[in-house]
């Protein structure tokens, strides 16, 4: 257990050495951009949490994700660091009313992203994990701290928590951890991670969920401490996982895609051969055109120090089936 006296020292210590770069207080318009993958559209995003709570993450560390969306109990940015620093801190949010009938017992700090999802196939998906500086020290307790991906809609009358592993189990500290289900679980305290501060996480997962083709579905994605306002957990969303495929039209699921490589002054774009010489323009999260260069090789770089702080889309115009990516300029 990490001794709290020890956690302002410790955290200071090991932000220098952290990879994940983590940017708080983002717009419903930024959500819905990090969110909408292939083949669904995002709408209607809602968030009640506090602005540091949740937060956009990128960067190499010991998660397989490497970008997206983390809603945590605490603050977001105390994700990125050495596993001996302590990610505990307290919102003042309150609870949240469907975690506490999940556990039956108080919750605090919750953080609550809502959202409507319209599918184009009949397959809906995404990857997510789940983290907490509770593992290990109390699995096997009632205290685990608690979050829930819940997805309504045709099919599906009442919300439904679909945070599972492949054989229906709900994703939870007493369900996935060194001893049930280990194959799913990463031990980051005795890997001495470098990058994420929780001492444990889960591998990247998938839910797969049959849907109606162009209806709506809503989500809401929960999480909460229980019973006490300590040692934070988060939940992490994988950056434009969540798409549609198509098994009776065979909608094609993953496509090429543009690269971006983030700098001090600027991103290096990666394309593929058919894009050279193509127009690349950068959008903001409003759709707006605040951007426009030439791509002139496989990585070509663009200046973006005159651009705001915020979520902004790169396009190569004229590139059939190429799709777009995005970035966060900080």
């Amino acid at each position: 257990m990490k001794p709290l006296h020890a956690f302002l020292g410790l955290c200071l210590a090991g932000s220098a050495n952290a990879q994940l770069t983590i940017t708080d207080s983002l717009s419903n318009a930024q959500v819905a951009q990090l969110l909408e993958g292939l083949n669904v559209s995002i709408t209607n995003v809602t968030v009640n949490c506090a602005g540091s709570a949740m937060g956009h993450f990128s960067g190499g560390s010991e998660m397989e994700i490497v970008e997206g969306l983390v809603l945590t109990t605490g603050g977001a940015d105390q994700v990125a660091g050495v596993v001996g620093n302590f990610a505990s801190e307290t919102t003042g949010f309150p609870g949240d009313a469907d975690l506490q009938d999940e556990v039956g017992m108080m919750t605090f700090d919750a953080c609550v992203l809502e959202f409507d999802c319209i599918p184009l196939g009949d397959t809906l998906l995404f990857n997510f994990s789940f983290g907490s500086e509770e593992y290990p020290e109390f699995v096997g307790s009632a205290f685990n701290d608690v979050f829930a991906i819940y997805l309504s809609g045709p099919g599906f009358p009442t919300p439904t928590n679909v945070a599972a592993l492949p054989d229906g189990t709900p994703v939870a500290i007493n369900n996935v951890n060194g001893n049930l289900n280990g194959a799913y679980f990463v031990d980051n305290q005795n890997a001495m991670g470098q990058n994420v501060a929780y001492d444990g996480f889960t591998t990247n997962l998938t839910v797969f969920a049959e849907v109606s083709p162009d209806d709506t579905y809503h989500f809401k994605v929960a999480i909460a401490d229980v019973s006490d306002m300590a040692f934070d957990s988060g939940v992490f969303l994988e950056a434009f996982s969540f798409r549609s495929t198509s098994l009776s039209t065979g909608i094609v699921e993953e496509l090429p895609r543009l690269g971006v490589i983030t700098g001090p002054d600027g991103v290096t774009v990666i394309a593929p051969a058919q894009a050279i010489g193509a127009e690349l323009r950068v959008l903001d999260a409003e759709g707006r055109l605040v951007l426009r260069d030439r791509i002139i090789s496989d990585r070509t770089s663009i200046g973006t120090t005159g651009l705001r702080k915020g979520l902004y889309t790169l396009q190569a115009i004229g590139v059939p089936g190429l799709l777009p990516v995005r970035f966060v300029q900080d």
